[in-house]
């Protein structure tokens, strides 16, 4: 039976010692992280789009005065400048990436020093790009 043959596959890889999972013997390289980056920035910004859309409609005011109360709070620059990097980074990485994604799908890109290259480059231009937006409100 086919519960049987599975048996006997799992006995046999437990009996060598191999590994149940592929990150147990992986390291992680750059475009696995940039893959896995890609697929976490679109799934939180689409989770923070809808939480926050319901949130504003189920909460009781208006938005201008959640925005009055933020500013308020007076919170140093020291803070925020890095939450707005951090709220920043995910929309410019996702977008920067998607045109590398659409490169790929020309069909350019693949070679393996191509993939290092260009995910370095988008890592960083995403992190600086970020910080640029952040900093926008104090020039």
């Amino acid at each position: 039976s086919a519960f049987n043959e599975m048996q006997r596959f799992w006995d046999k890889n437990l009996a060598l010692g191999r590994p149940n999972s592929p990150w147990v013997i992986y390291r992680p390289h750059l475009p696995m992280i940039t893959s896995f980056c890609h697929r976490v920035t679109g799934i939180a910004m689409g989770v923070v789009f809808y939480a926050f859309s319901i949130g504003v409609f189920l909460a009781p005011g208006d938005f201008p005065s959640y925005v009055e109360f933020v500013k308020n709070l007076q919170l140093p620059q020291l803070f925020l400048f890095p939450a707005k990097t951090i709220v920043a980074f995910p929309l410019v990485y996702h977008y920067i990436n998607g045109i590398r994604h659409l490169t790929w799908d020309a069909g350019h890109g693949f070679e393996l020093k191509t993939q290092y290259k260009s995910g370095a480059i988008i890592m960083t231009s995403s992190i600086l790009i970020s910080a640029l937006l952040a900093s926008i409100a104090y020039w």
